[in-house]
């Protein structure tokens, strides 16, 4: 009696079969990477909305004044998050008694390596808004609430290259050209900067955007939504005098 003979692949079979897991690797590693940045905006937005919700907190402790973008402290202060400046704090240590987080102050799809001292790379303010009270001394009363023409539909706080911008800054196209973090996501992209952040993440955070060519935003009244680059941009670009559209809290 014949021996039953063993079946195996040939070696068309197995690369047929490697052909296979290569083109559906090709069409799913797009779309898990999708929907991992889809998790990382809405994790962003998340933190955007509690940091708006915390700047509300603050205006009704502080008679509706928006807190500084930098504040100068006394150097026995307890700092939240540590020392990031000398005798000064940043926004995000201001607010961290109504967020109770440092976290929060990071973007998922931010730049890690400085996830300690979150000031680059991850959430800027509107300095037309919440603006530098270090200096000159003493600074200039802070921005209130009712002071602001259309709150729902002023740029307060945002996925940014460093915690503070001007529109100046954003249009400018020599940012970056000695390393500068002075930039809005996806402003490259835009055509409005150059982009030439030397490192790596900088670089490609200016020229594409950090969300789907867009940024996450909290407004004035503390309500957050993702807006395109492109739109954020064109704000800038009202002309009707002294106008900066929703950079600008007094002419919204």
């Amino acid at each position: 009696m014949l021996s039953a003979r063993k079946k195996a692949f040939t070696l068309i079979e197995l690369l047929v079969v490697i052909a296979i897991i290569a083109i559906l690797a090709a069409i799913l590693f797009p779309v898990f990477a999708r929907a991992r940045e889809n998790a990382r905006r809405a994790s962003c937005l998340s933190n955007l909305k509690q940091i708006g919700l915390a700047a509300m907190m603050y205006t009704q402790d502080y008679d509706e004044g928006y807190p500084y973008a930098l504040t100068l402290i006394p150097t026995d202060a307890n700092t939240p998050g540590g020392t990031w400046f000398t005798d000064i704090w940043a926004w995000q240590q201001v607010l961290y008694p109504y967020t109770k987080s440092m976290q929060v102050y990071v973007c998922p799809s931010g730049y890690g390596a400085v996830a300690s001292k979150p000031y680059n790379g991850h959430y800027g303010a509107n300095l037309y808004l919440i603006q530098y009270g270090h200096s000159p001394v003493p600074p200039p009363a802070p921005i209130k609430l009712s002071s602001v023409q259309s709150a729902a539909s002023t740029y307060m706080f945002m996925d940014a290259g460093v915690y503070g911008m001007y529109t100046s800054q954003v249009l400018n196209a020599t940012i970056g050209t000695s390393g500068s973090n002075q930039y809005l996501p996806g402003a490259g992209d835009a055509g409005t900067t150059s982009c030439q952040q030397t490192d790596s993440f900088y670089q490609s955070d200016c020229q594409s955007g950090r969300h789907f060519g867009g940024v996450n935003m909290a407004f004035a009244d503390g309500h957050a939504k993702w807006l395109k680059s492109s739109v954020v941009i064109a704000e800038i670009k009202k002309t009707a005098p002294n106008l900066r559209g929703a950079w600008n809290p007094a002419n919204s």
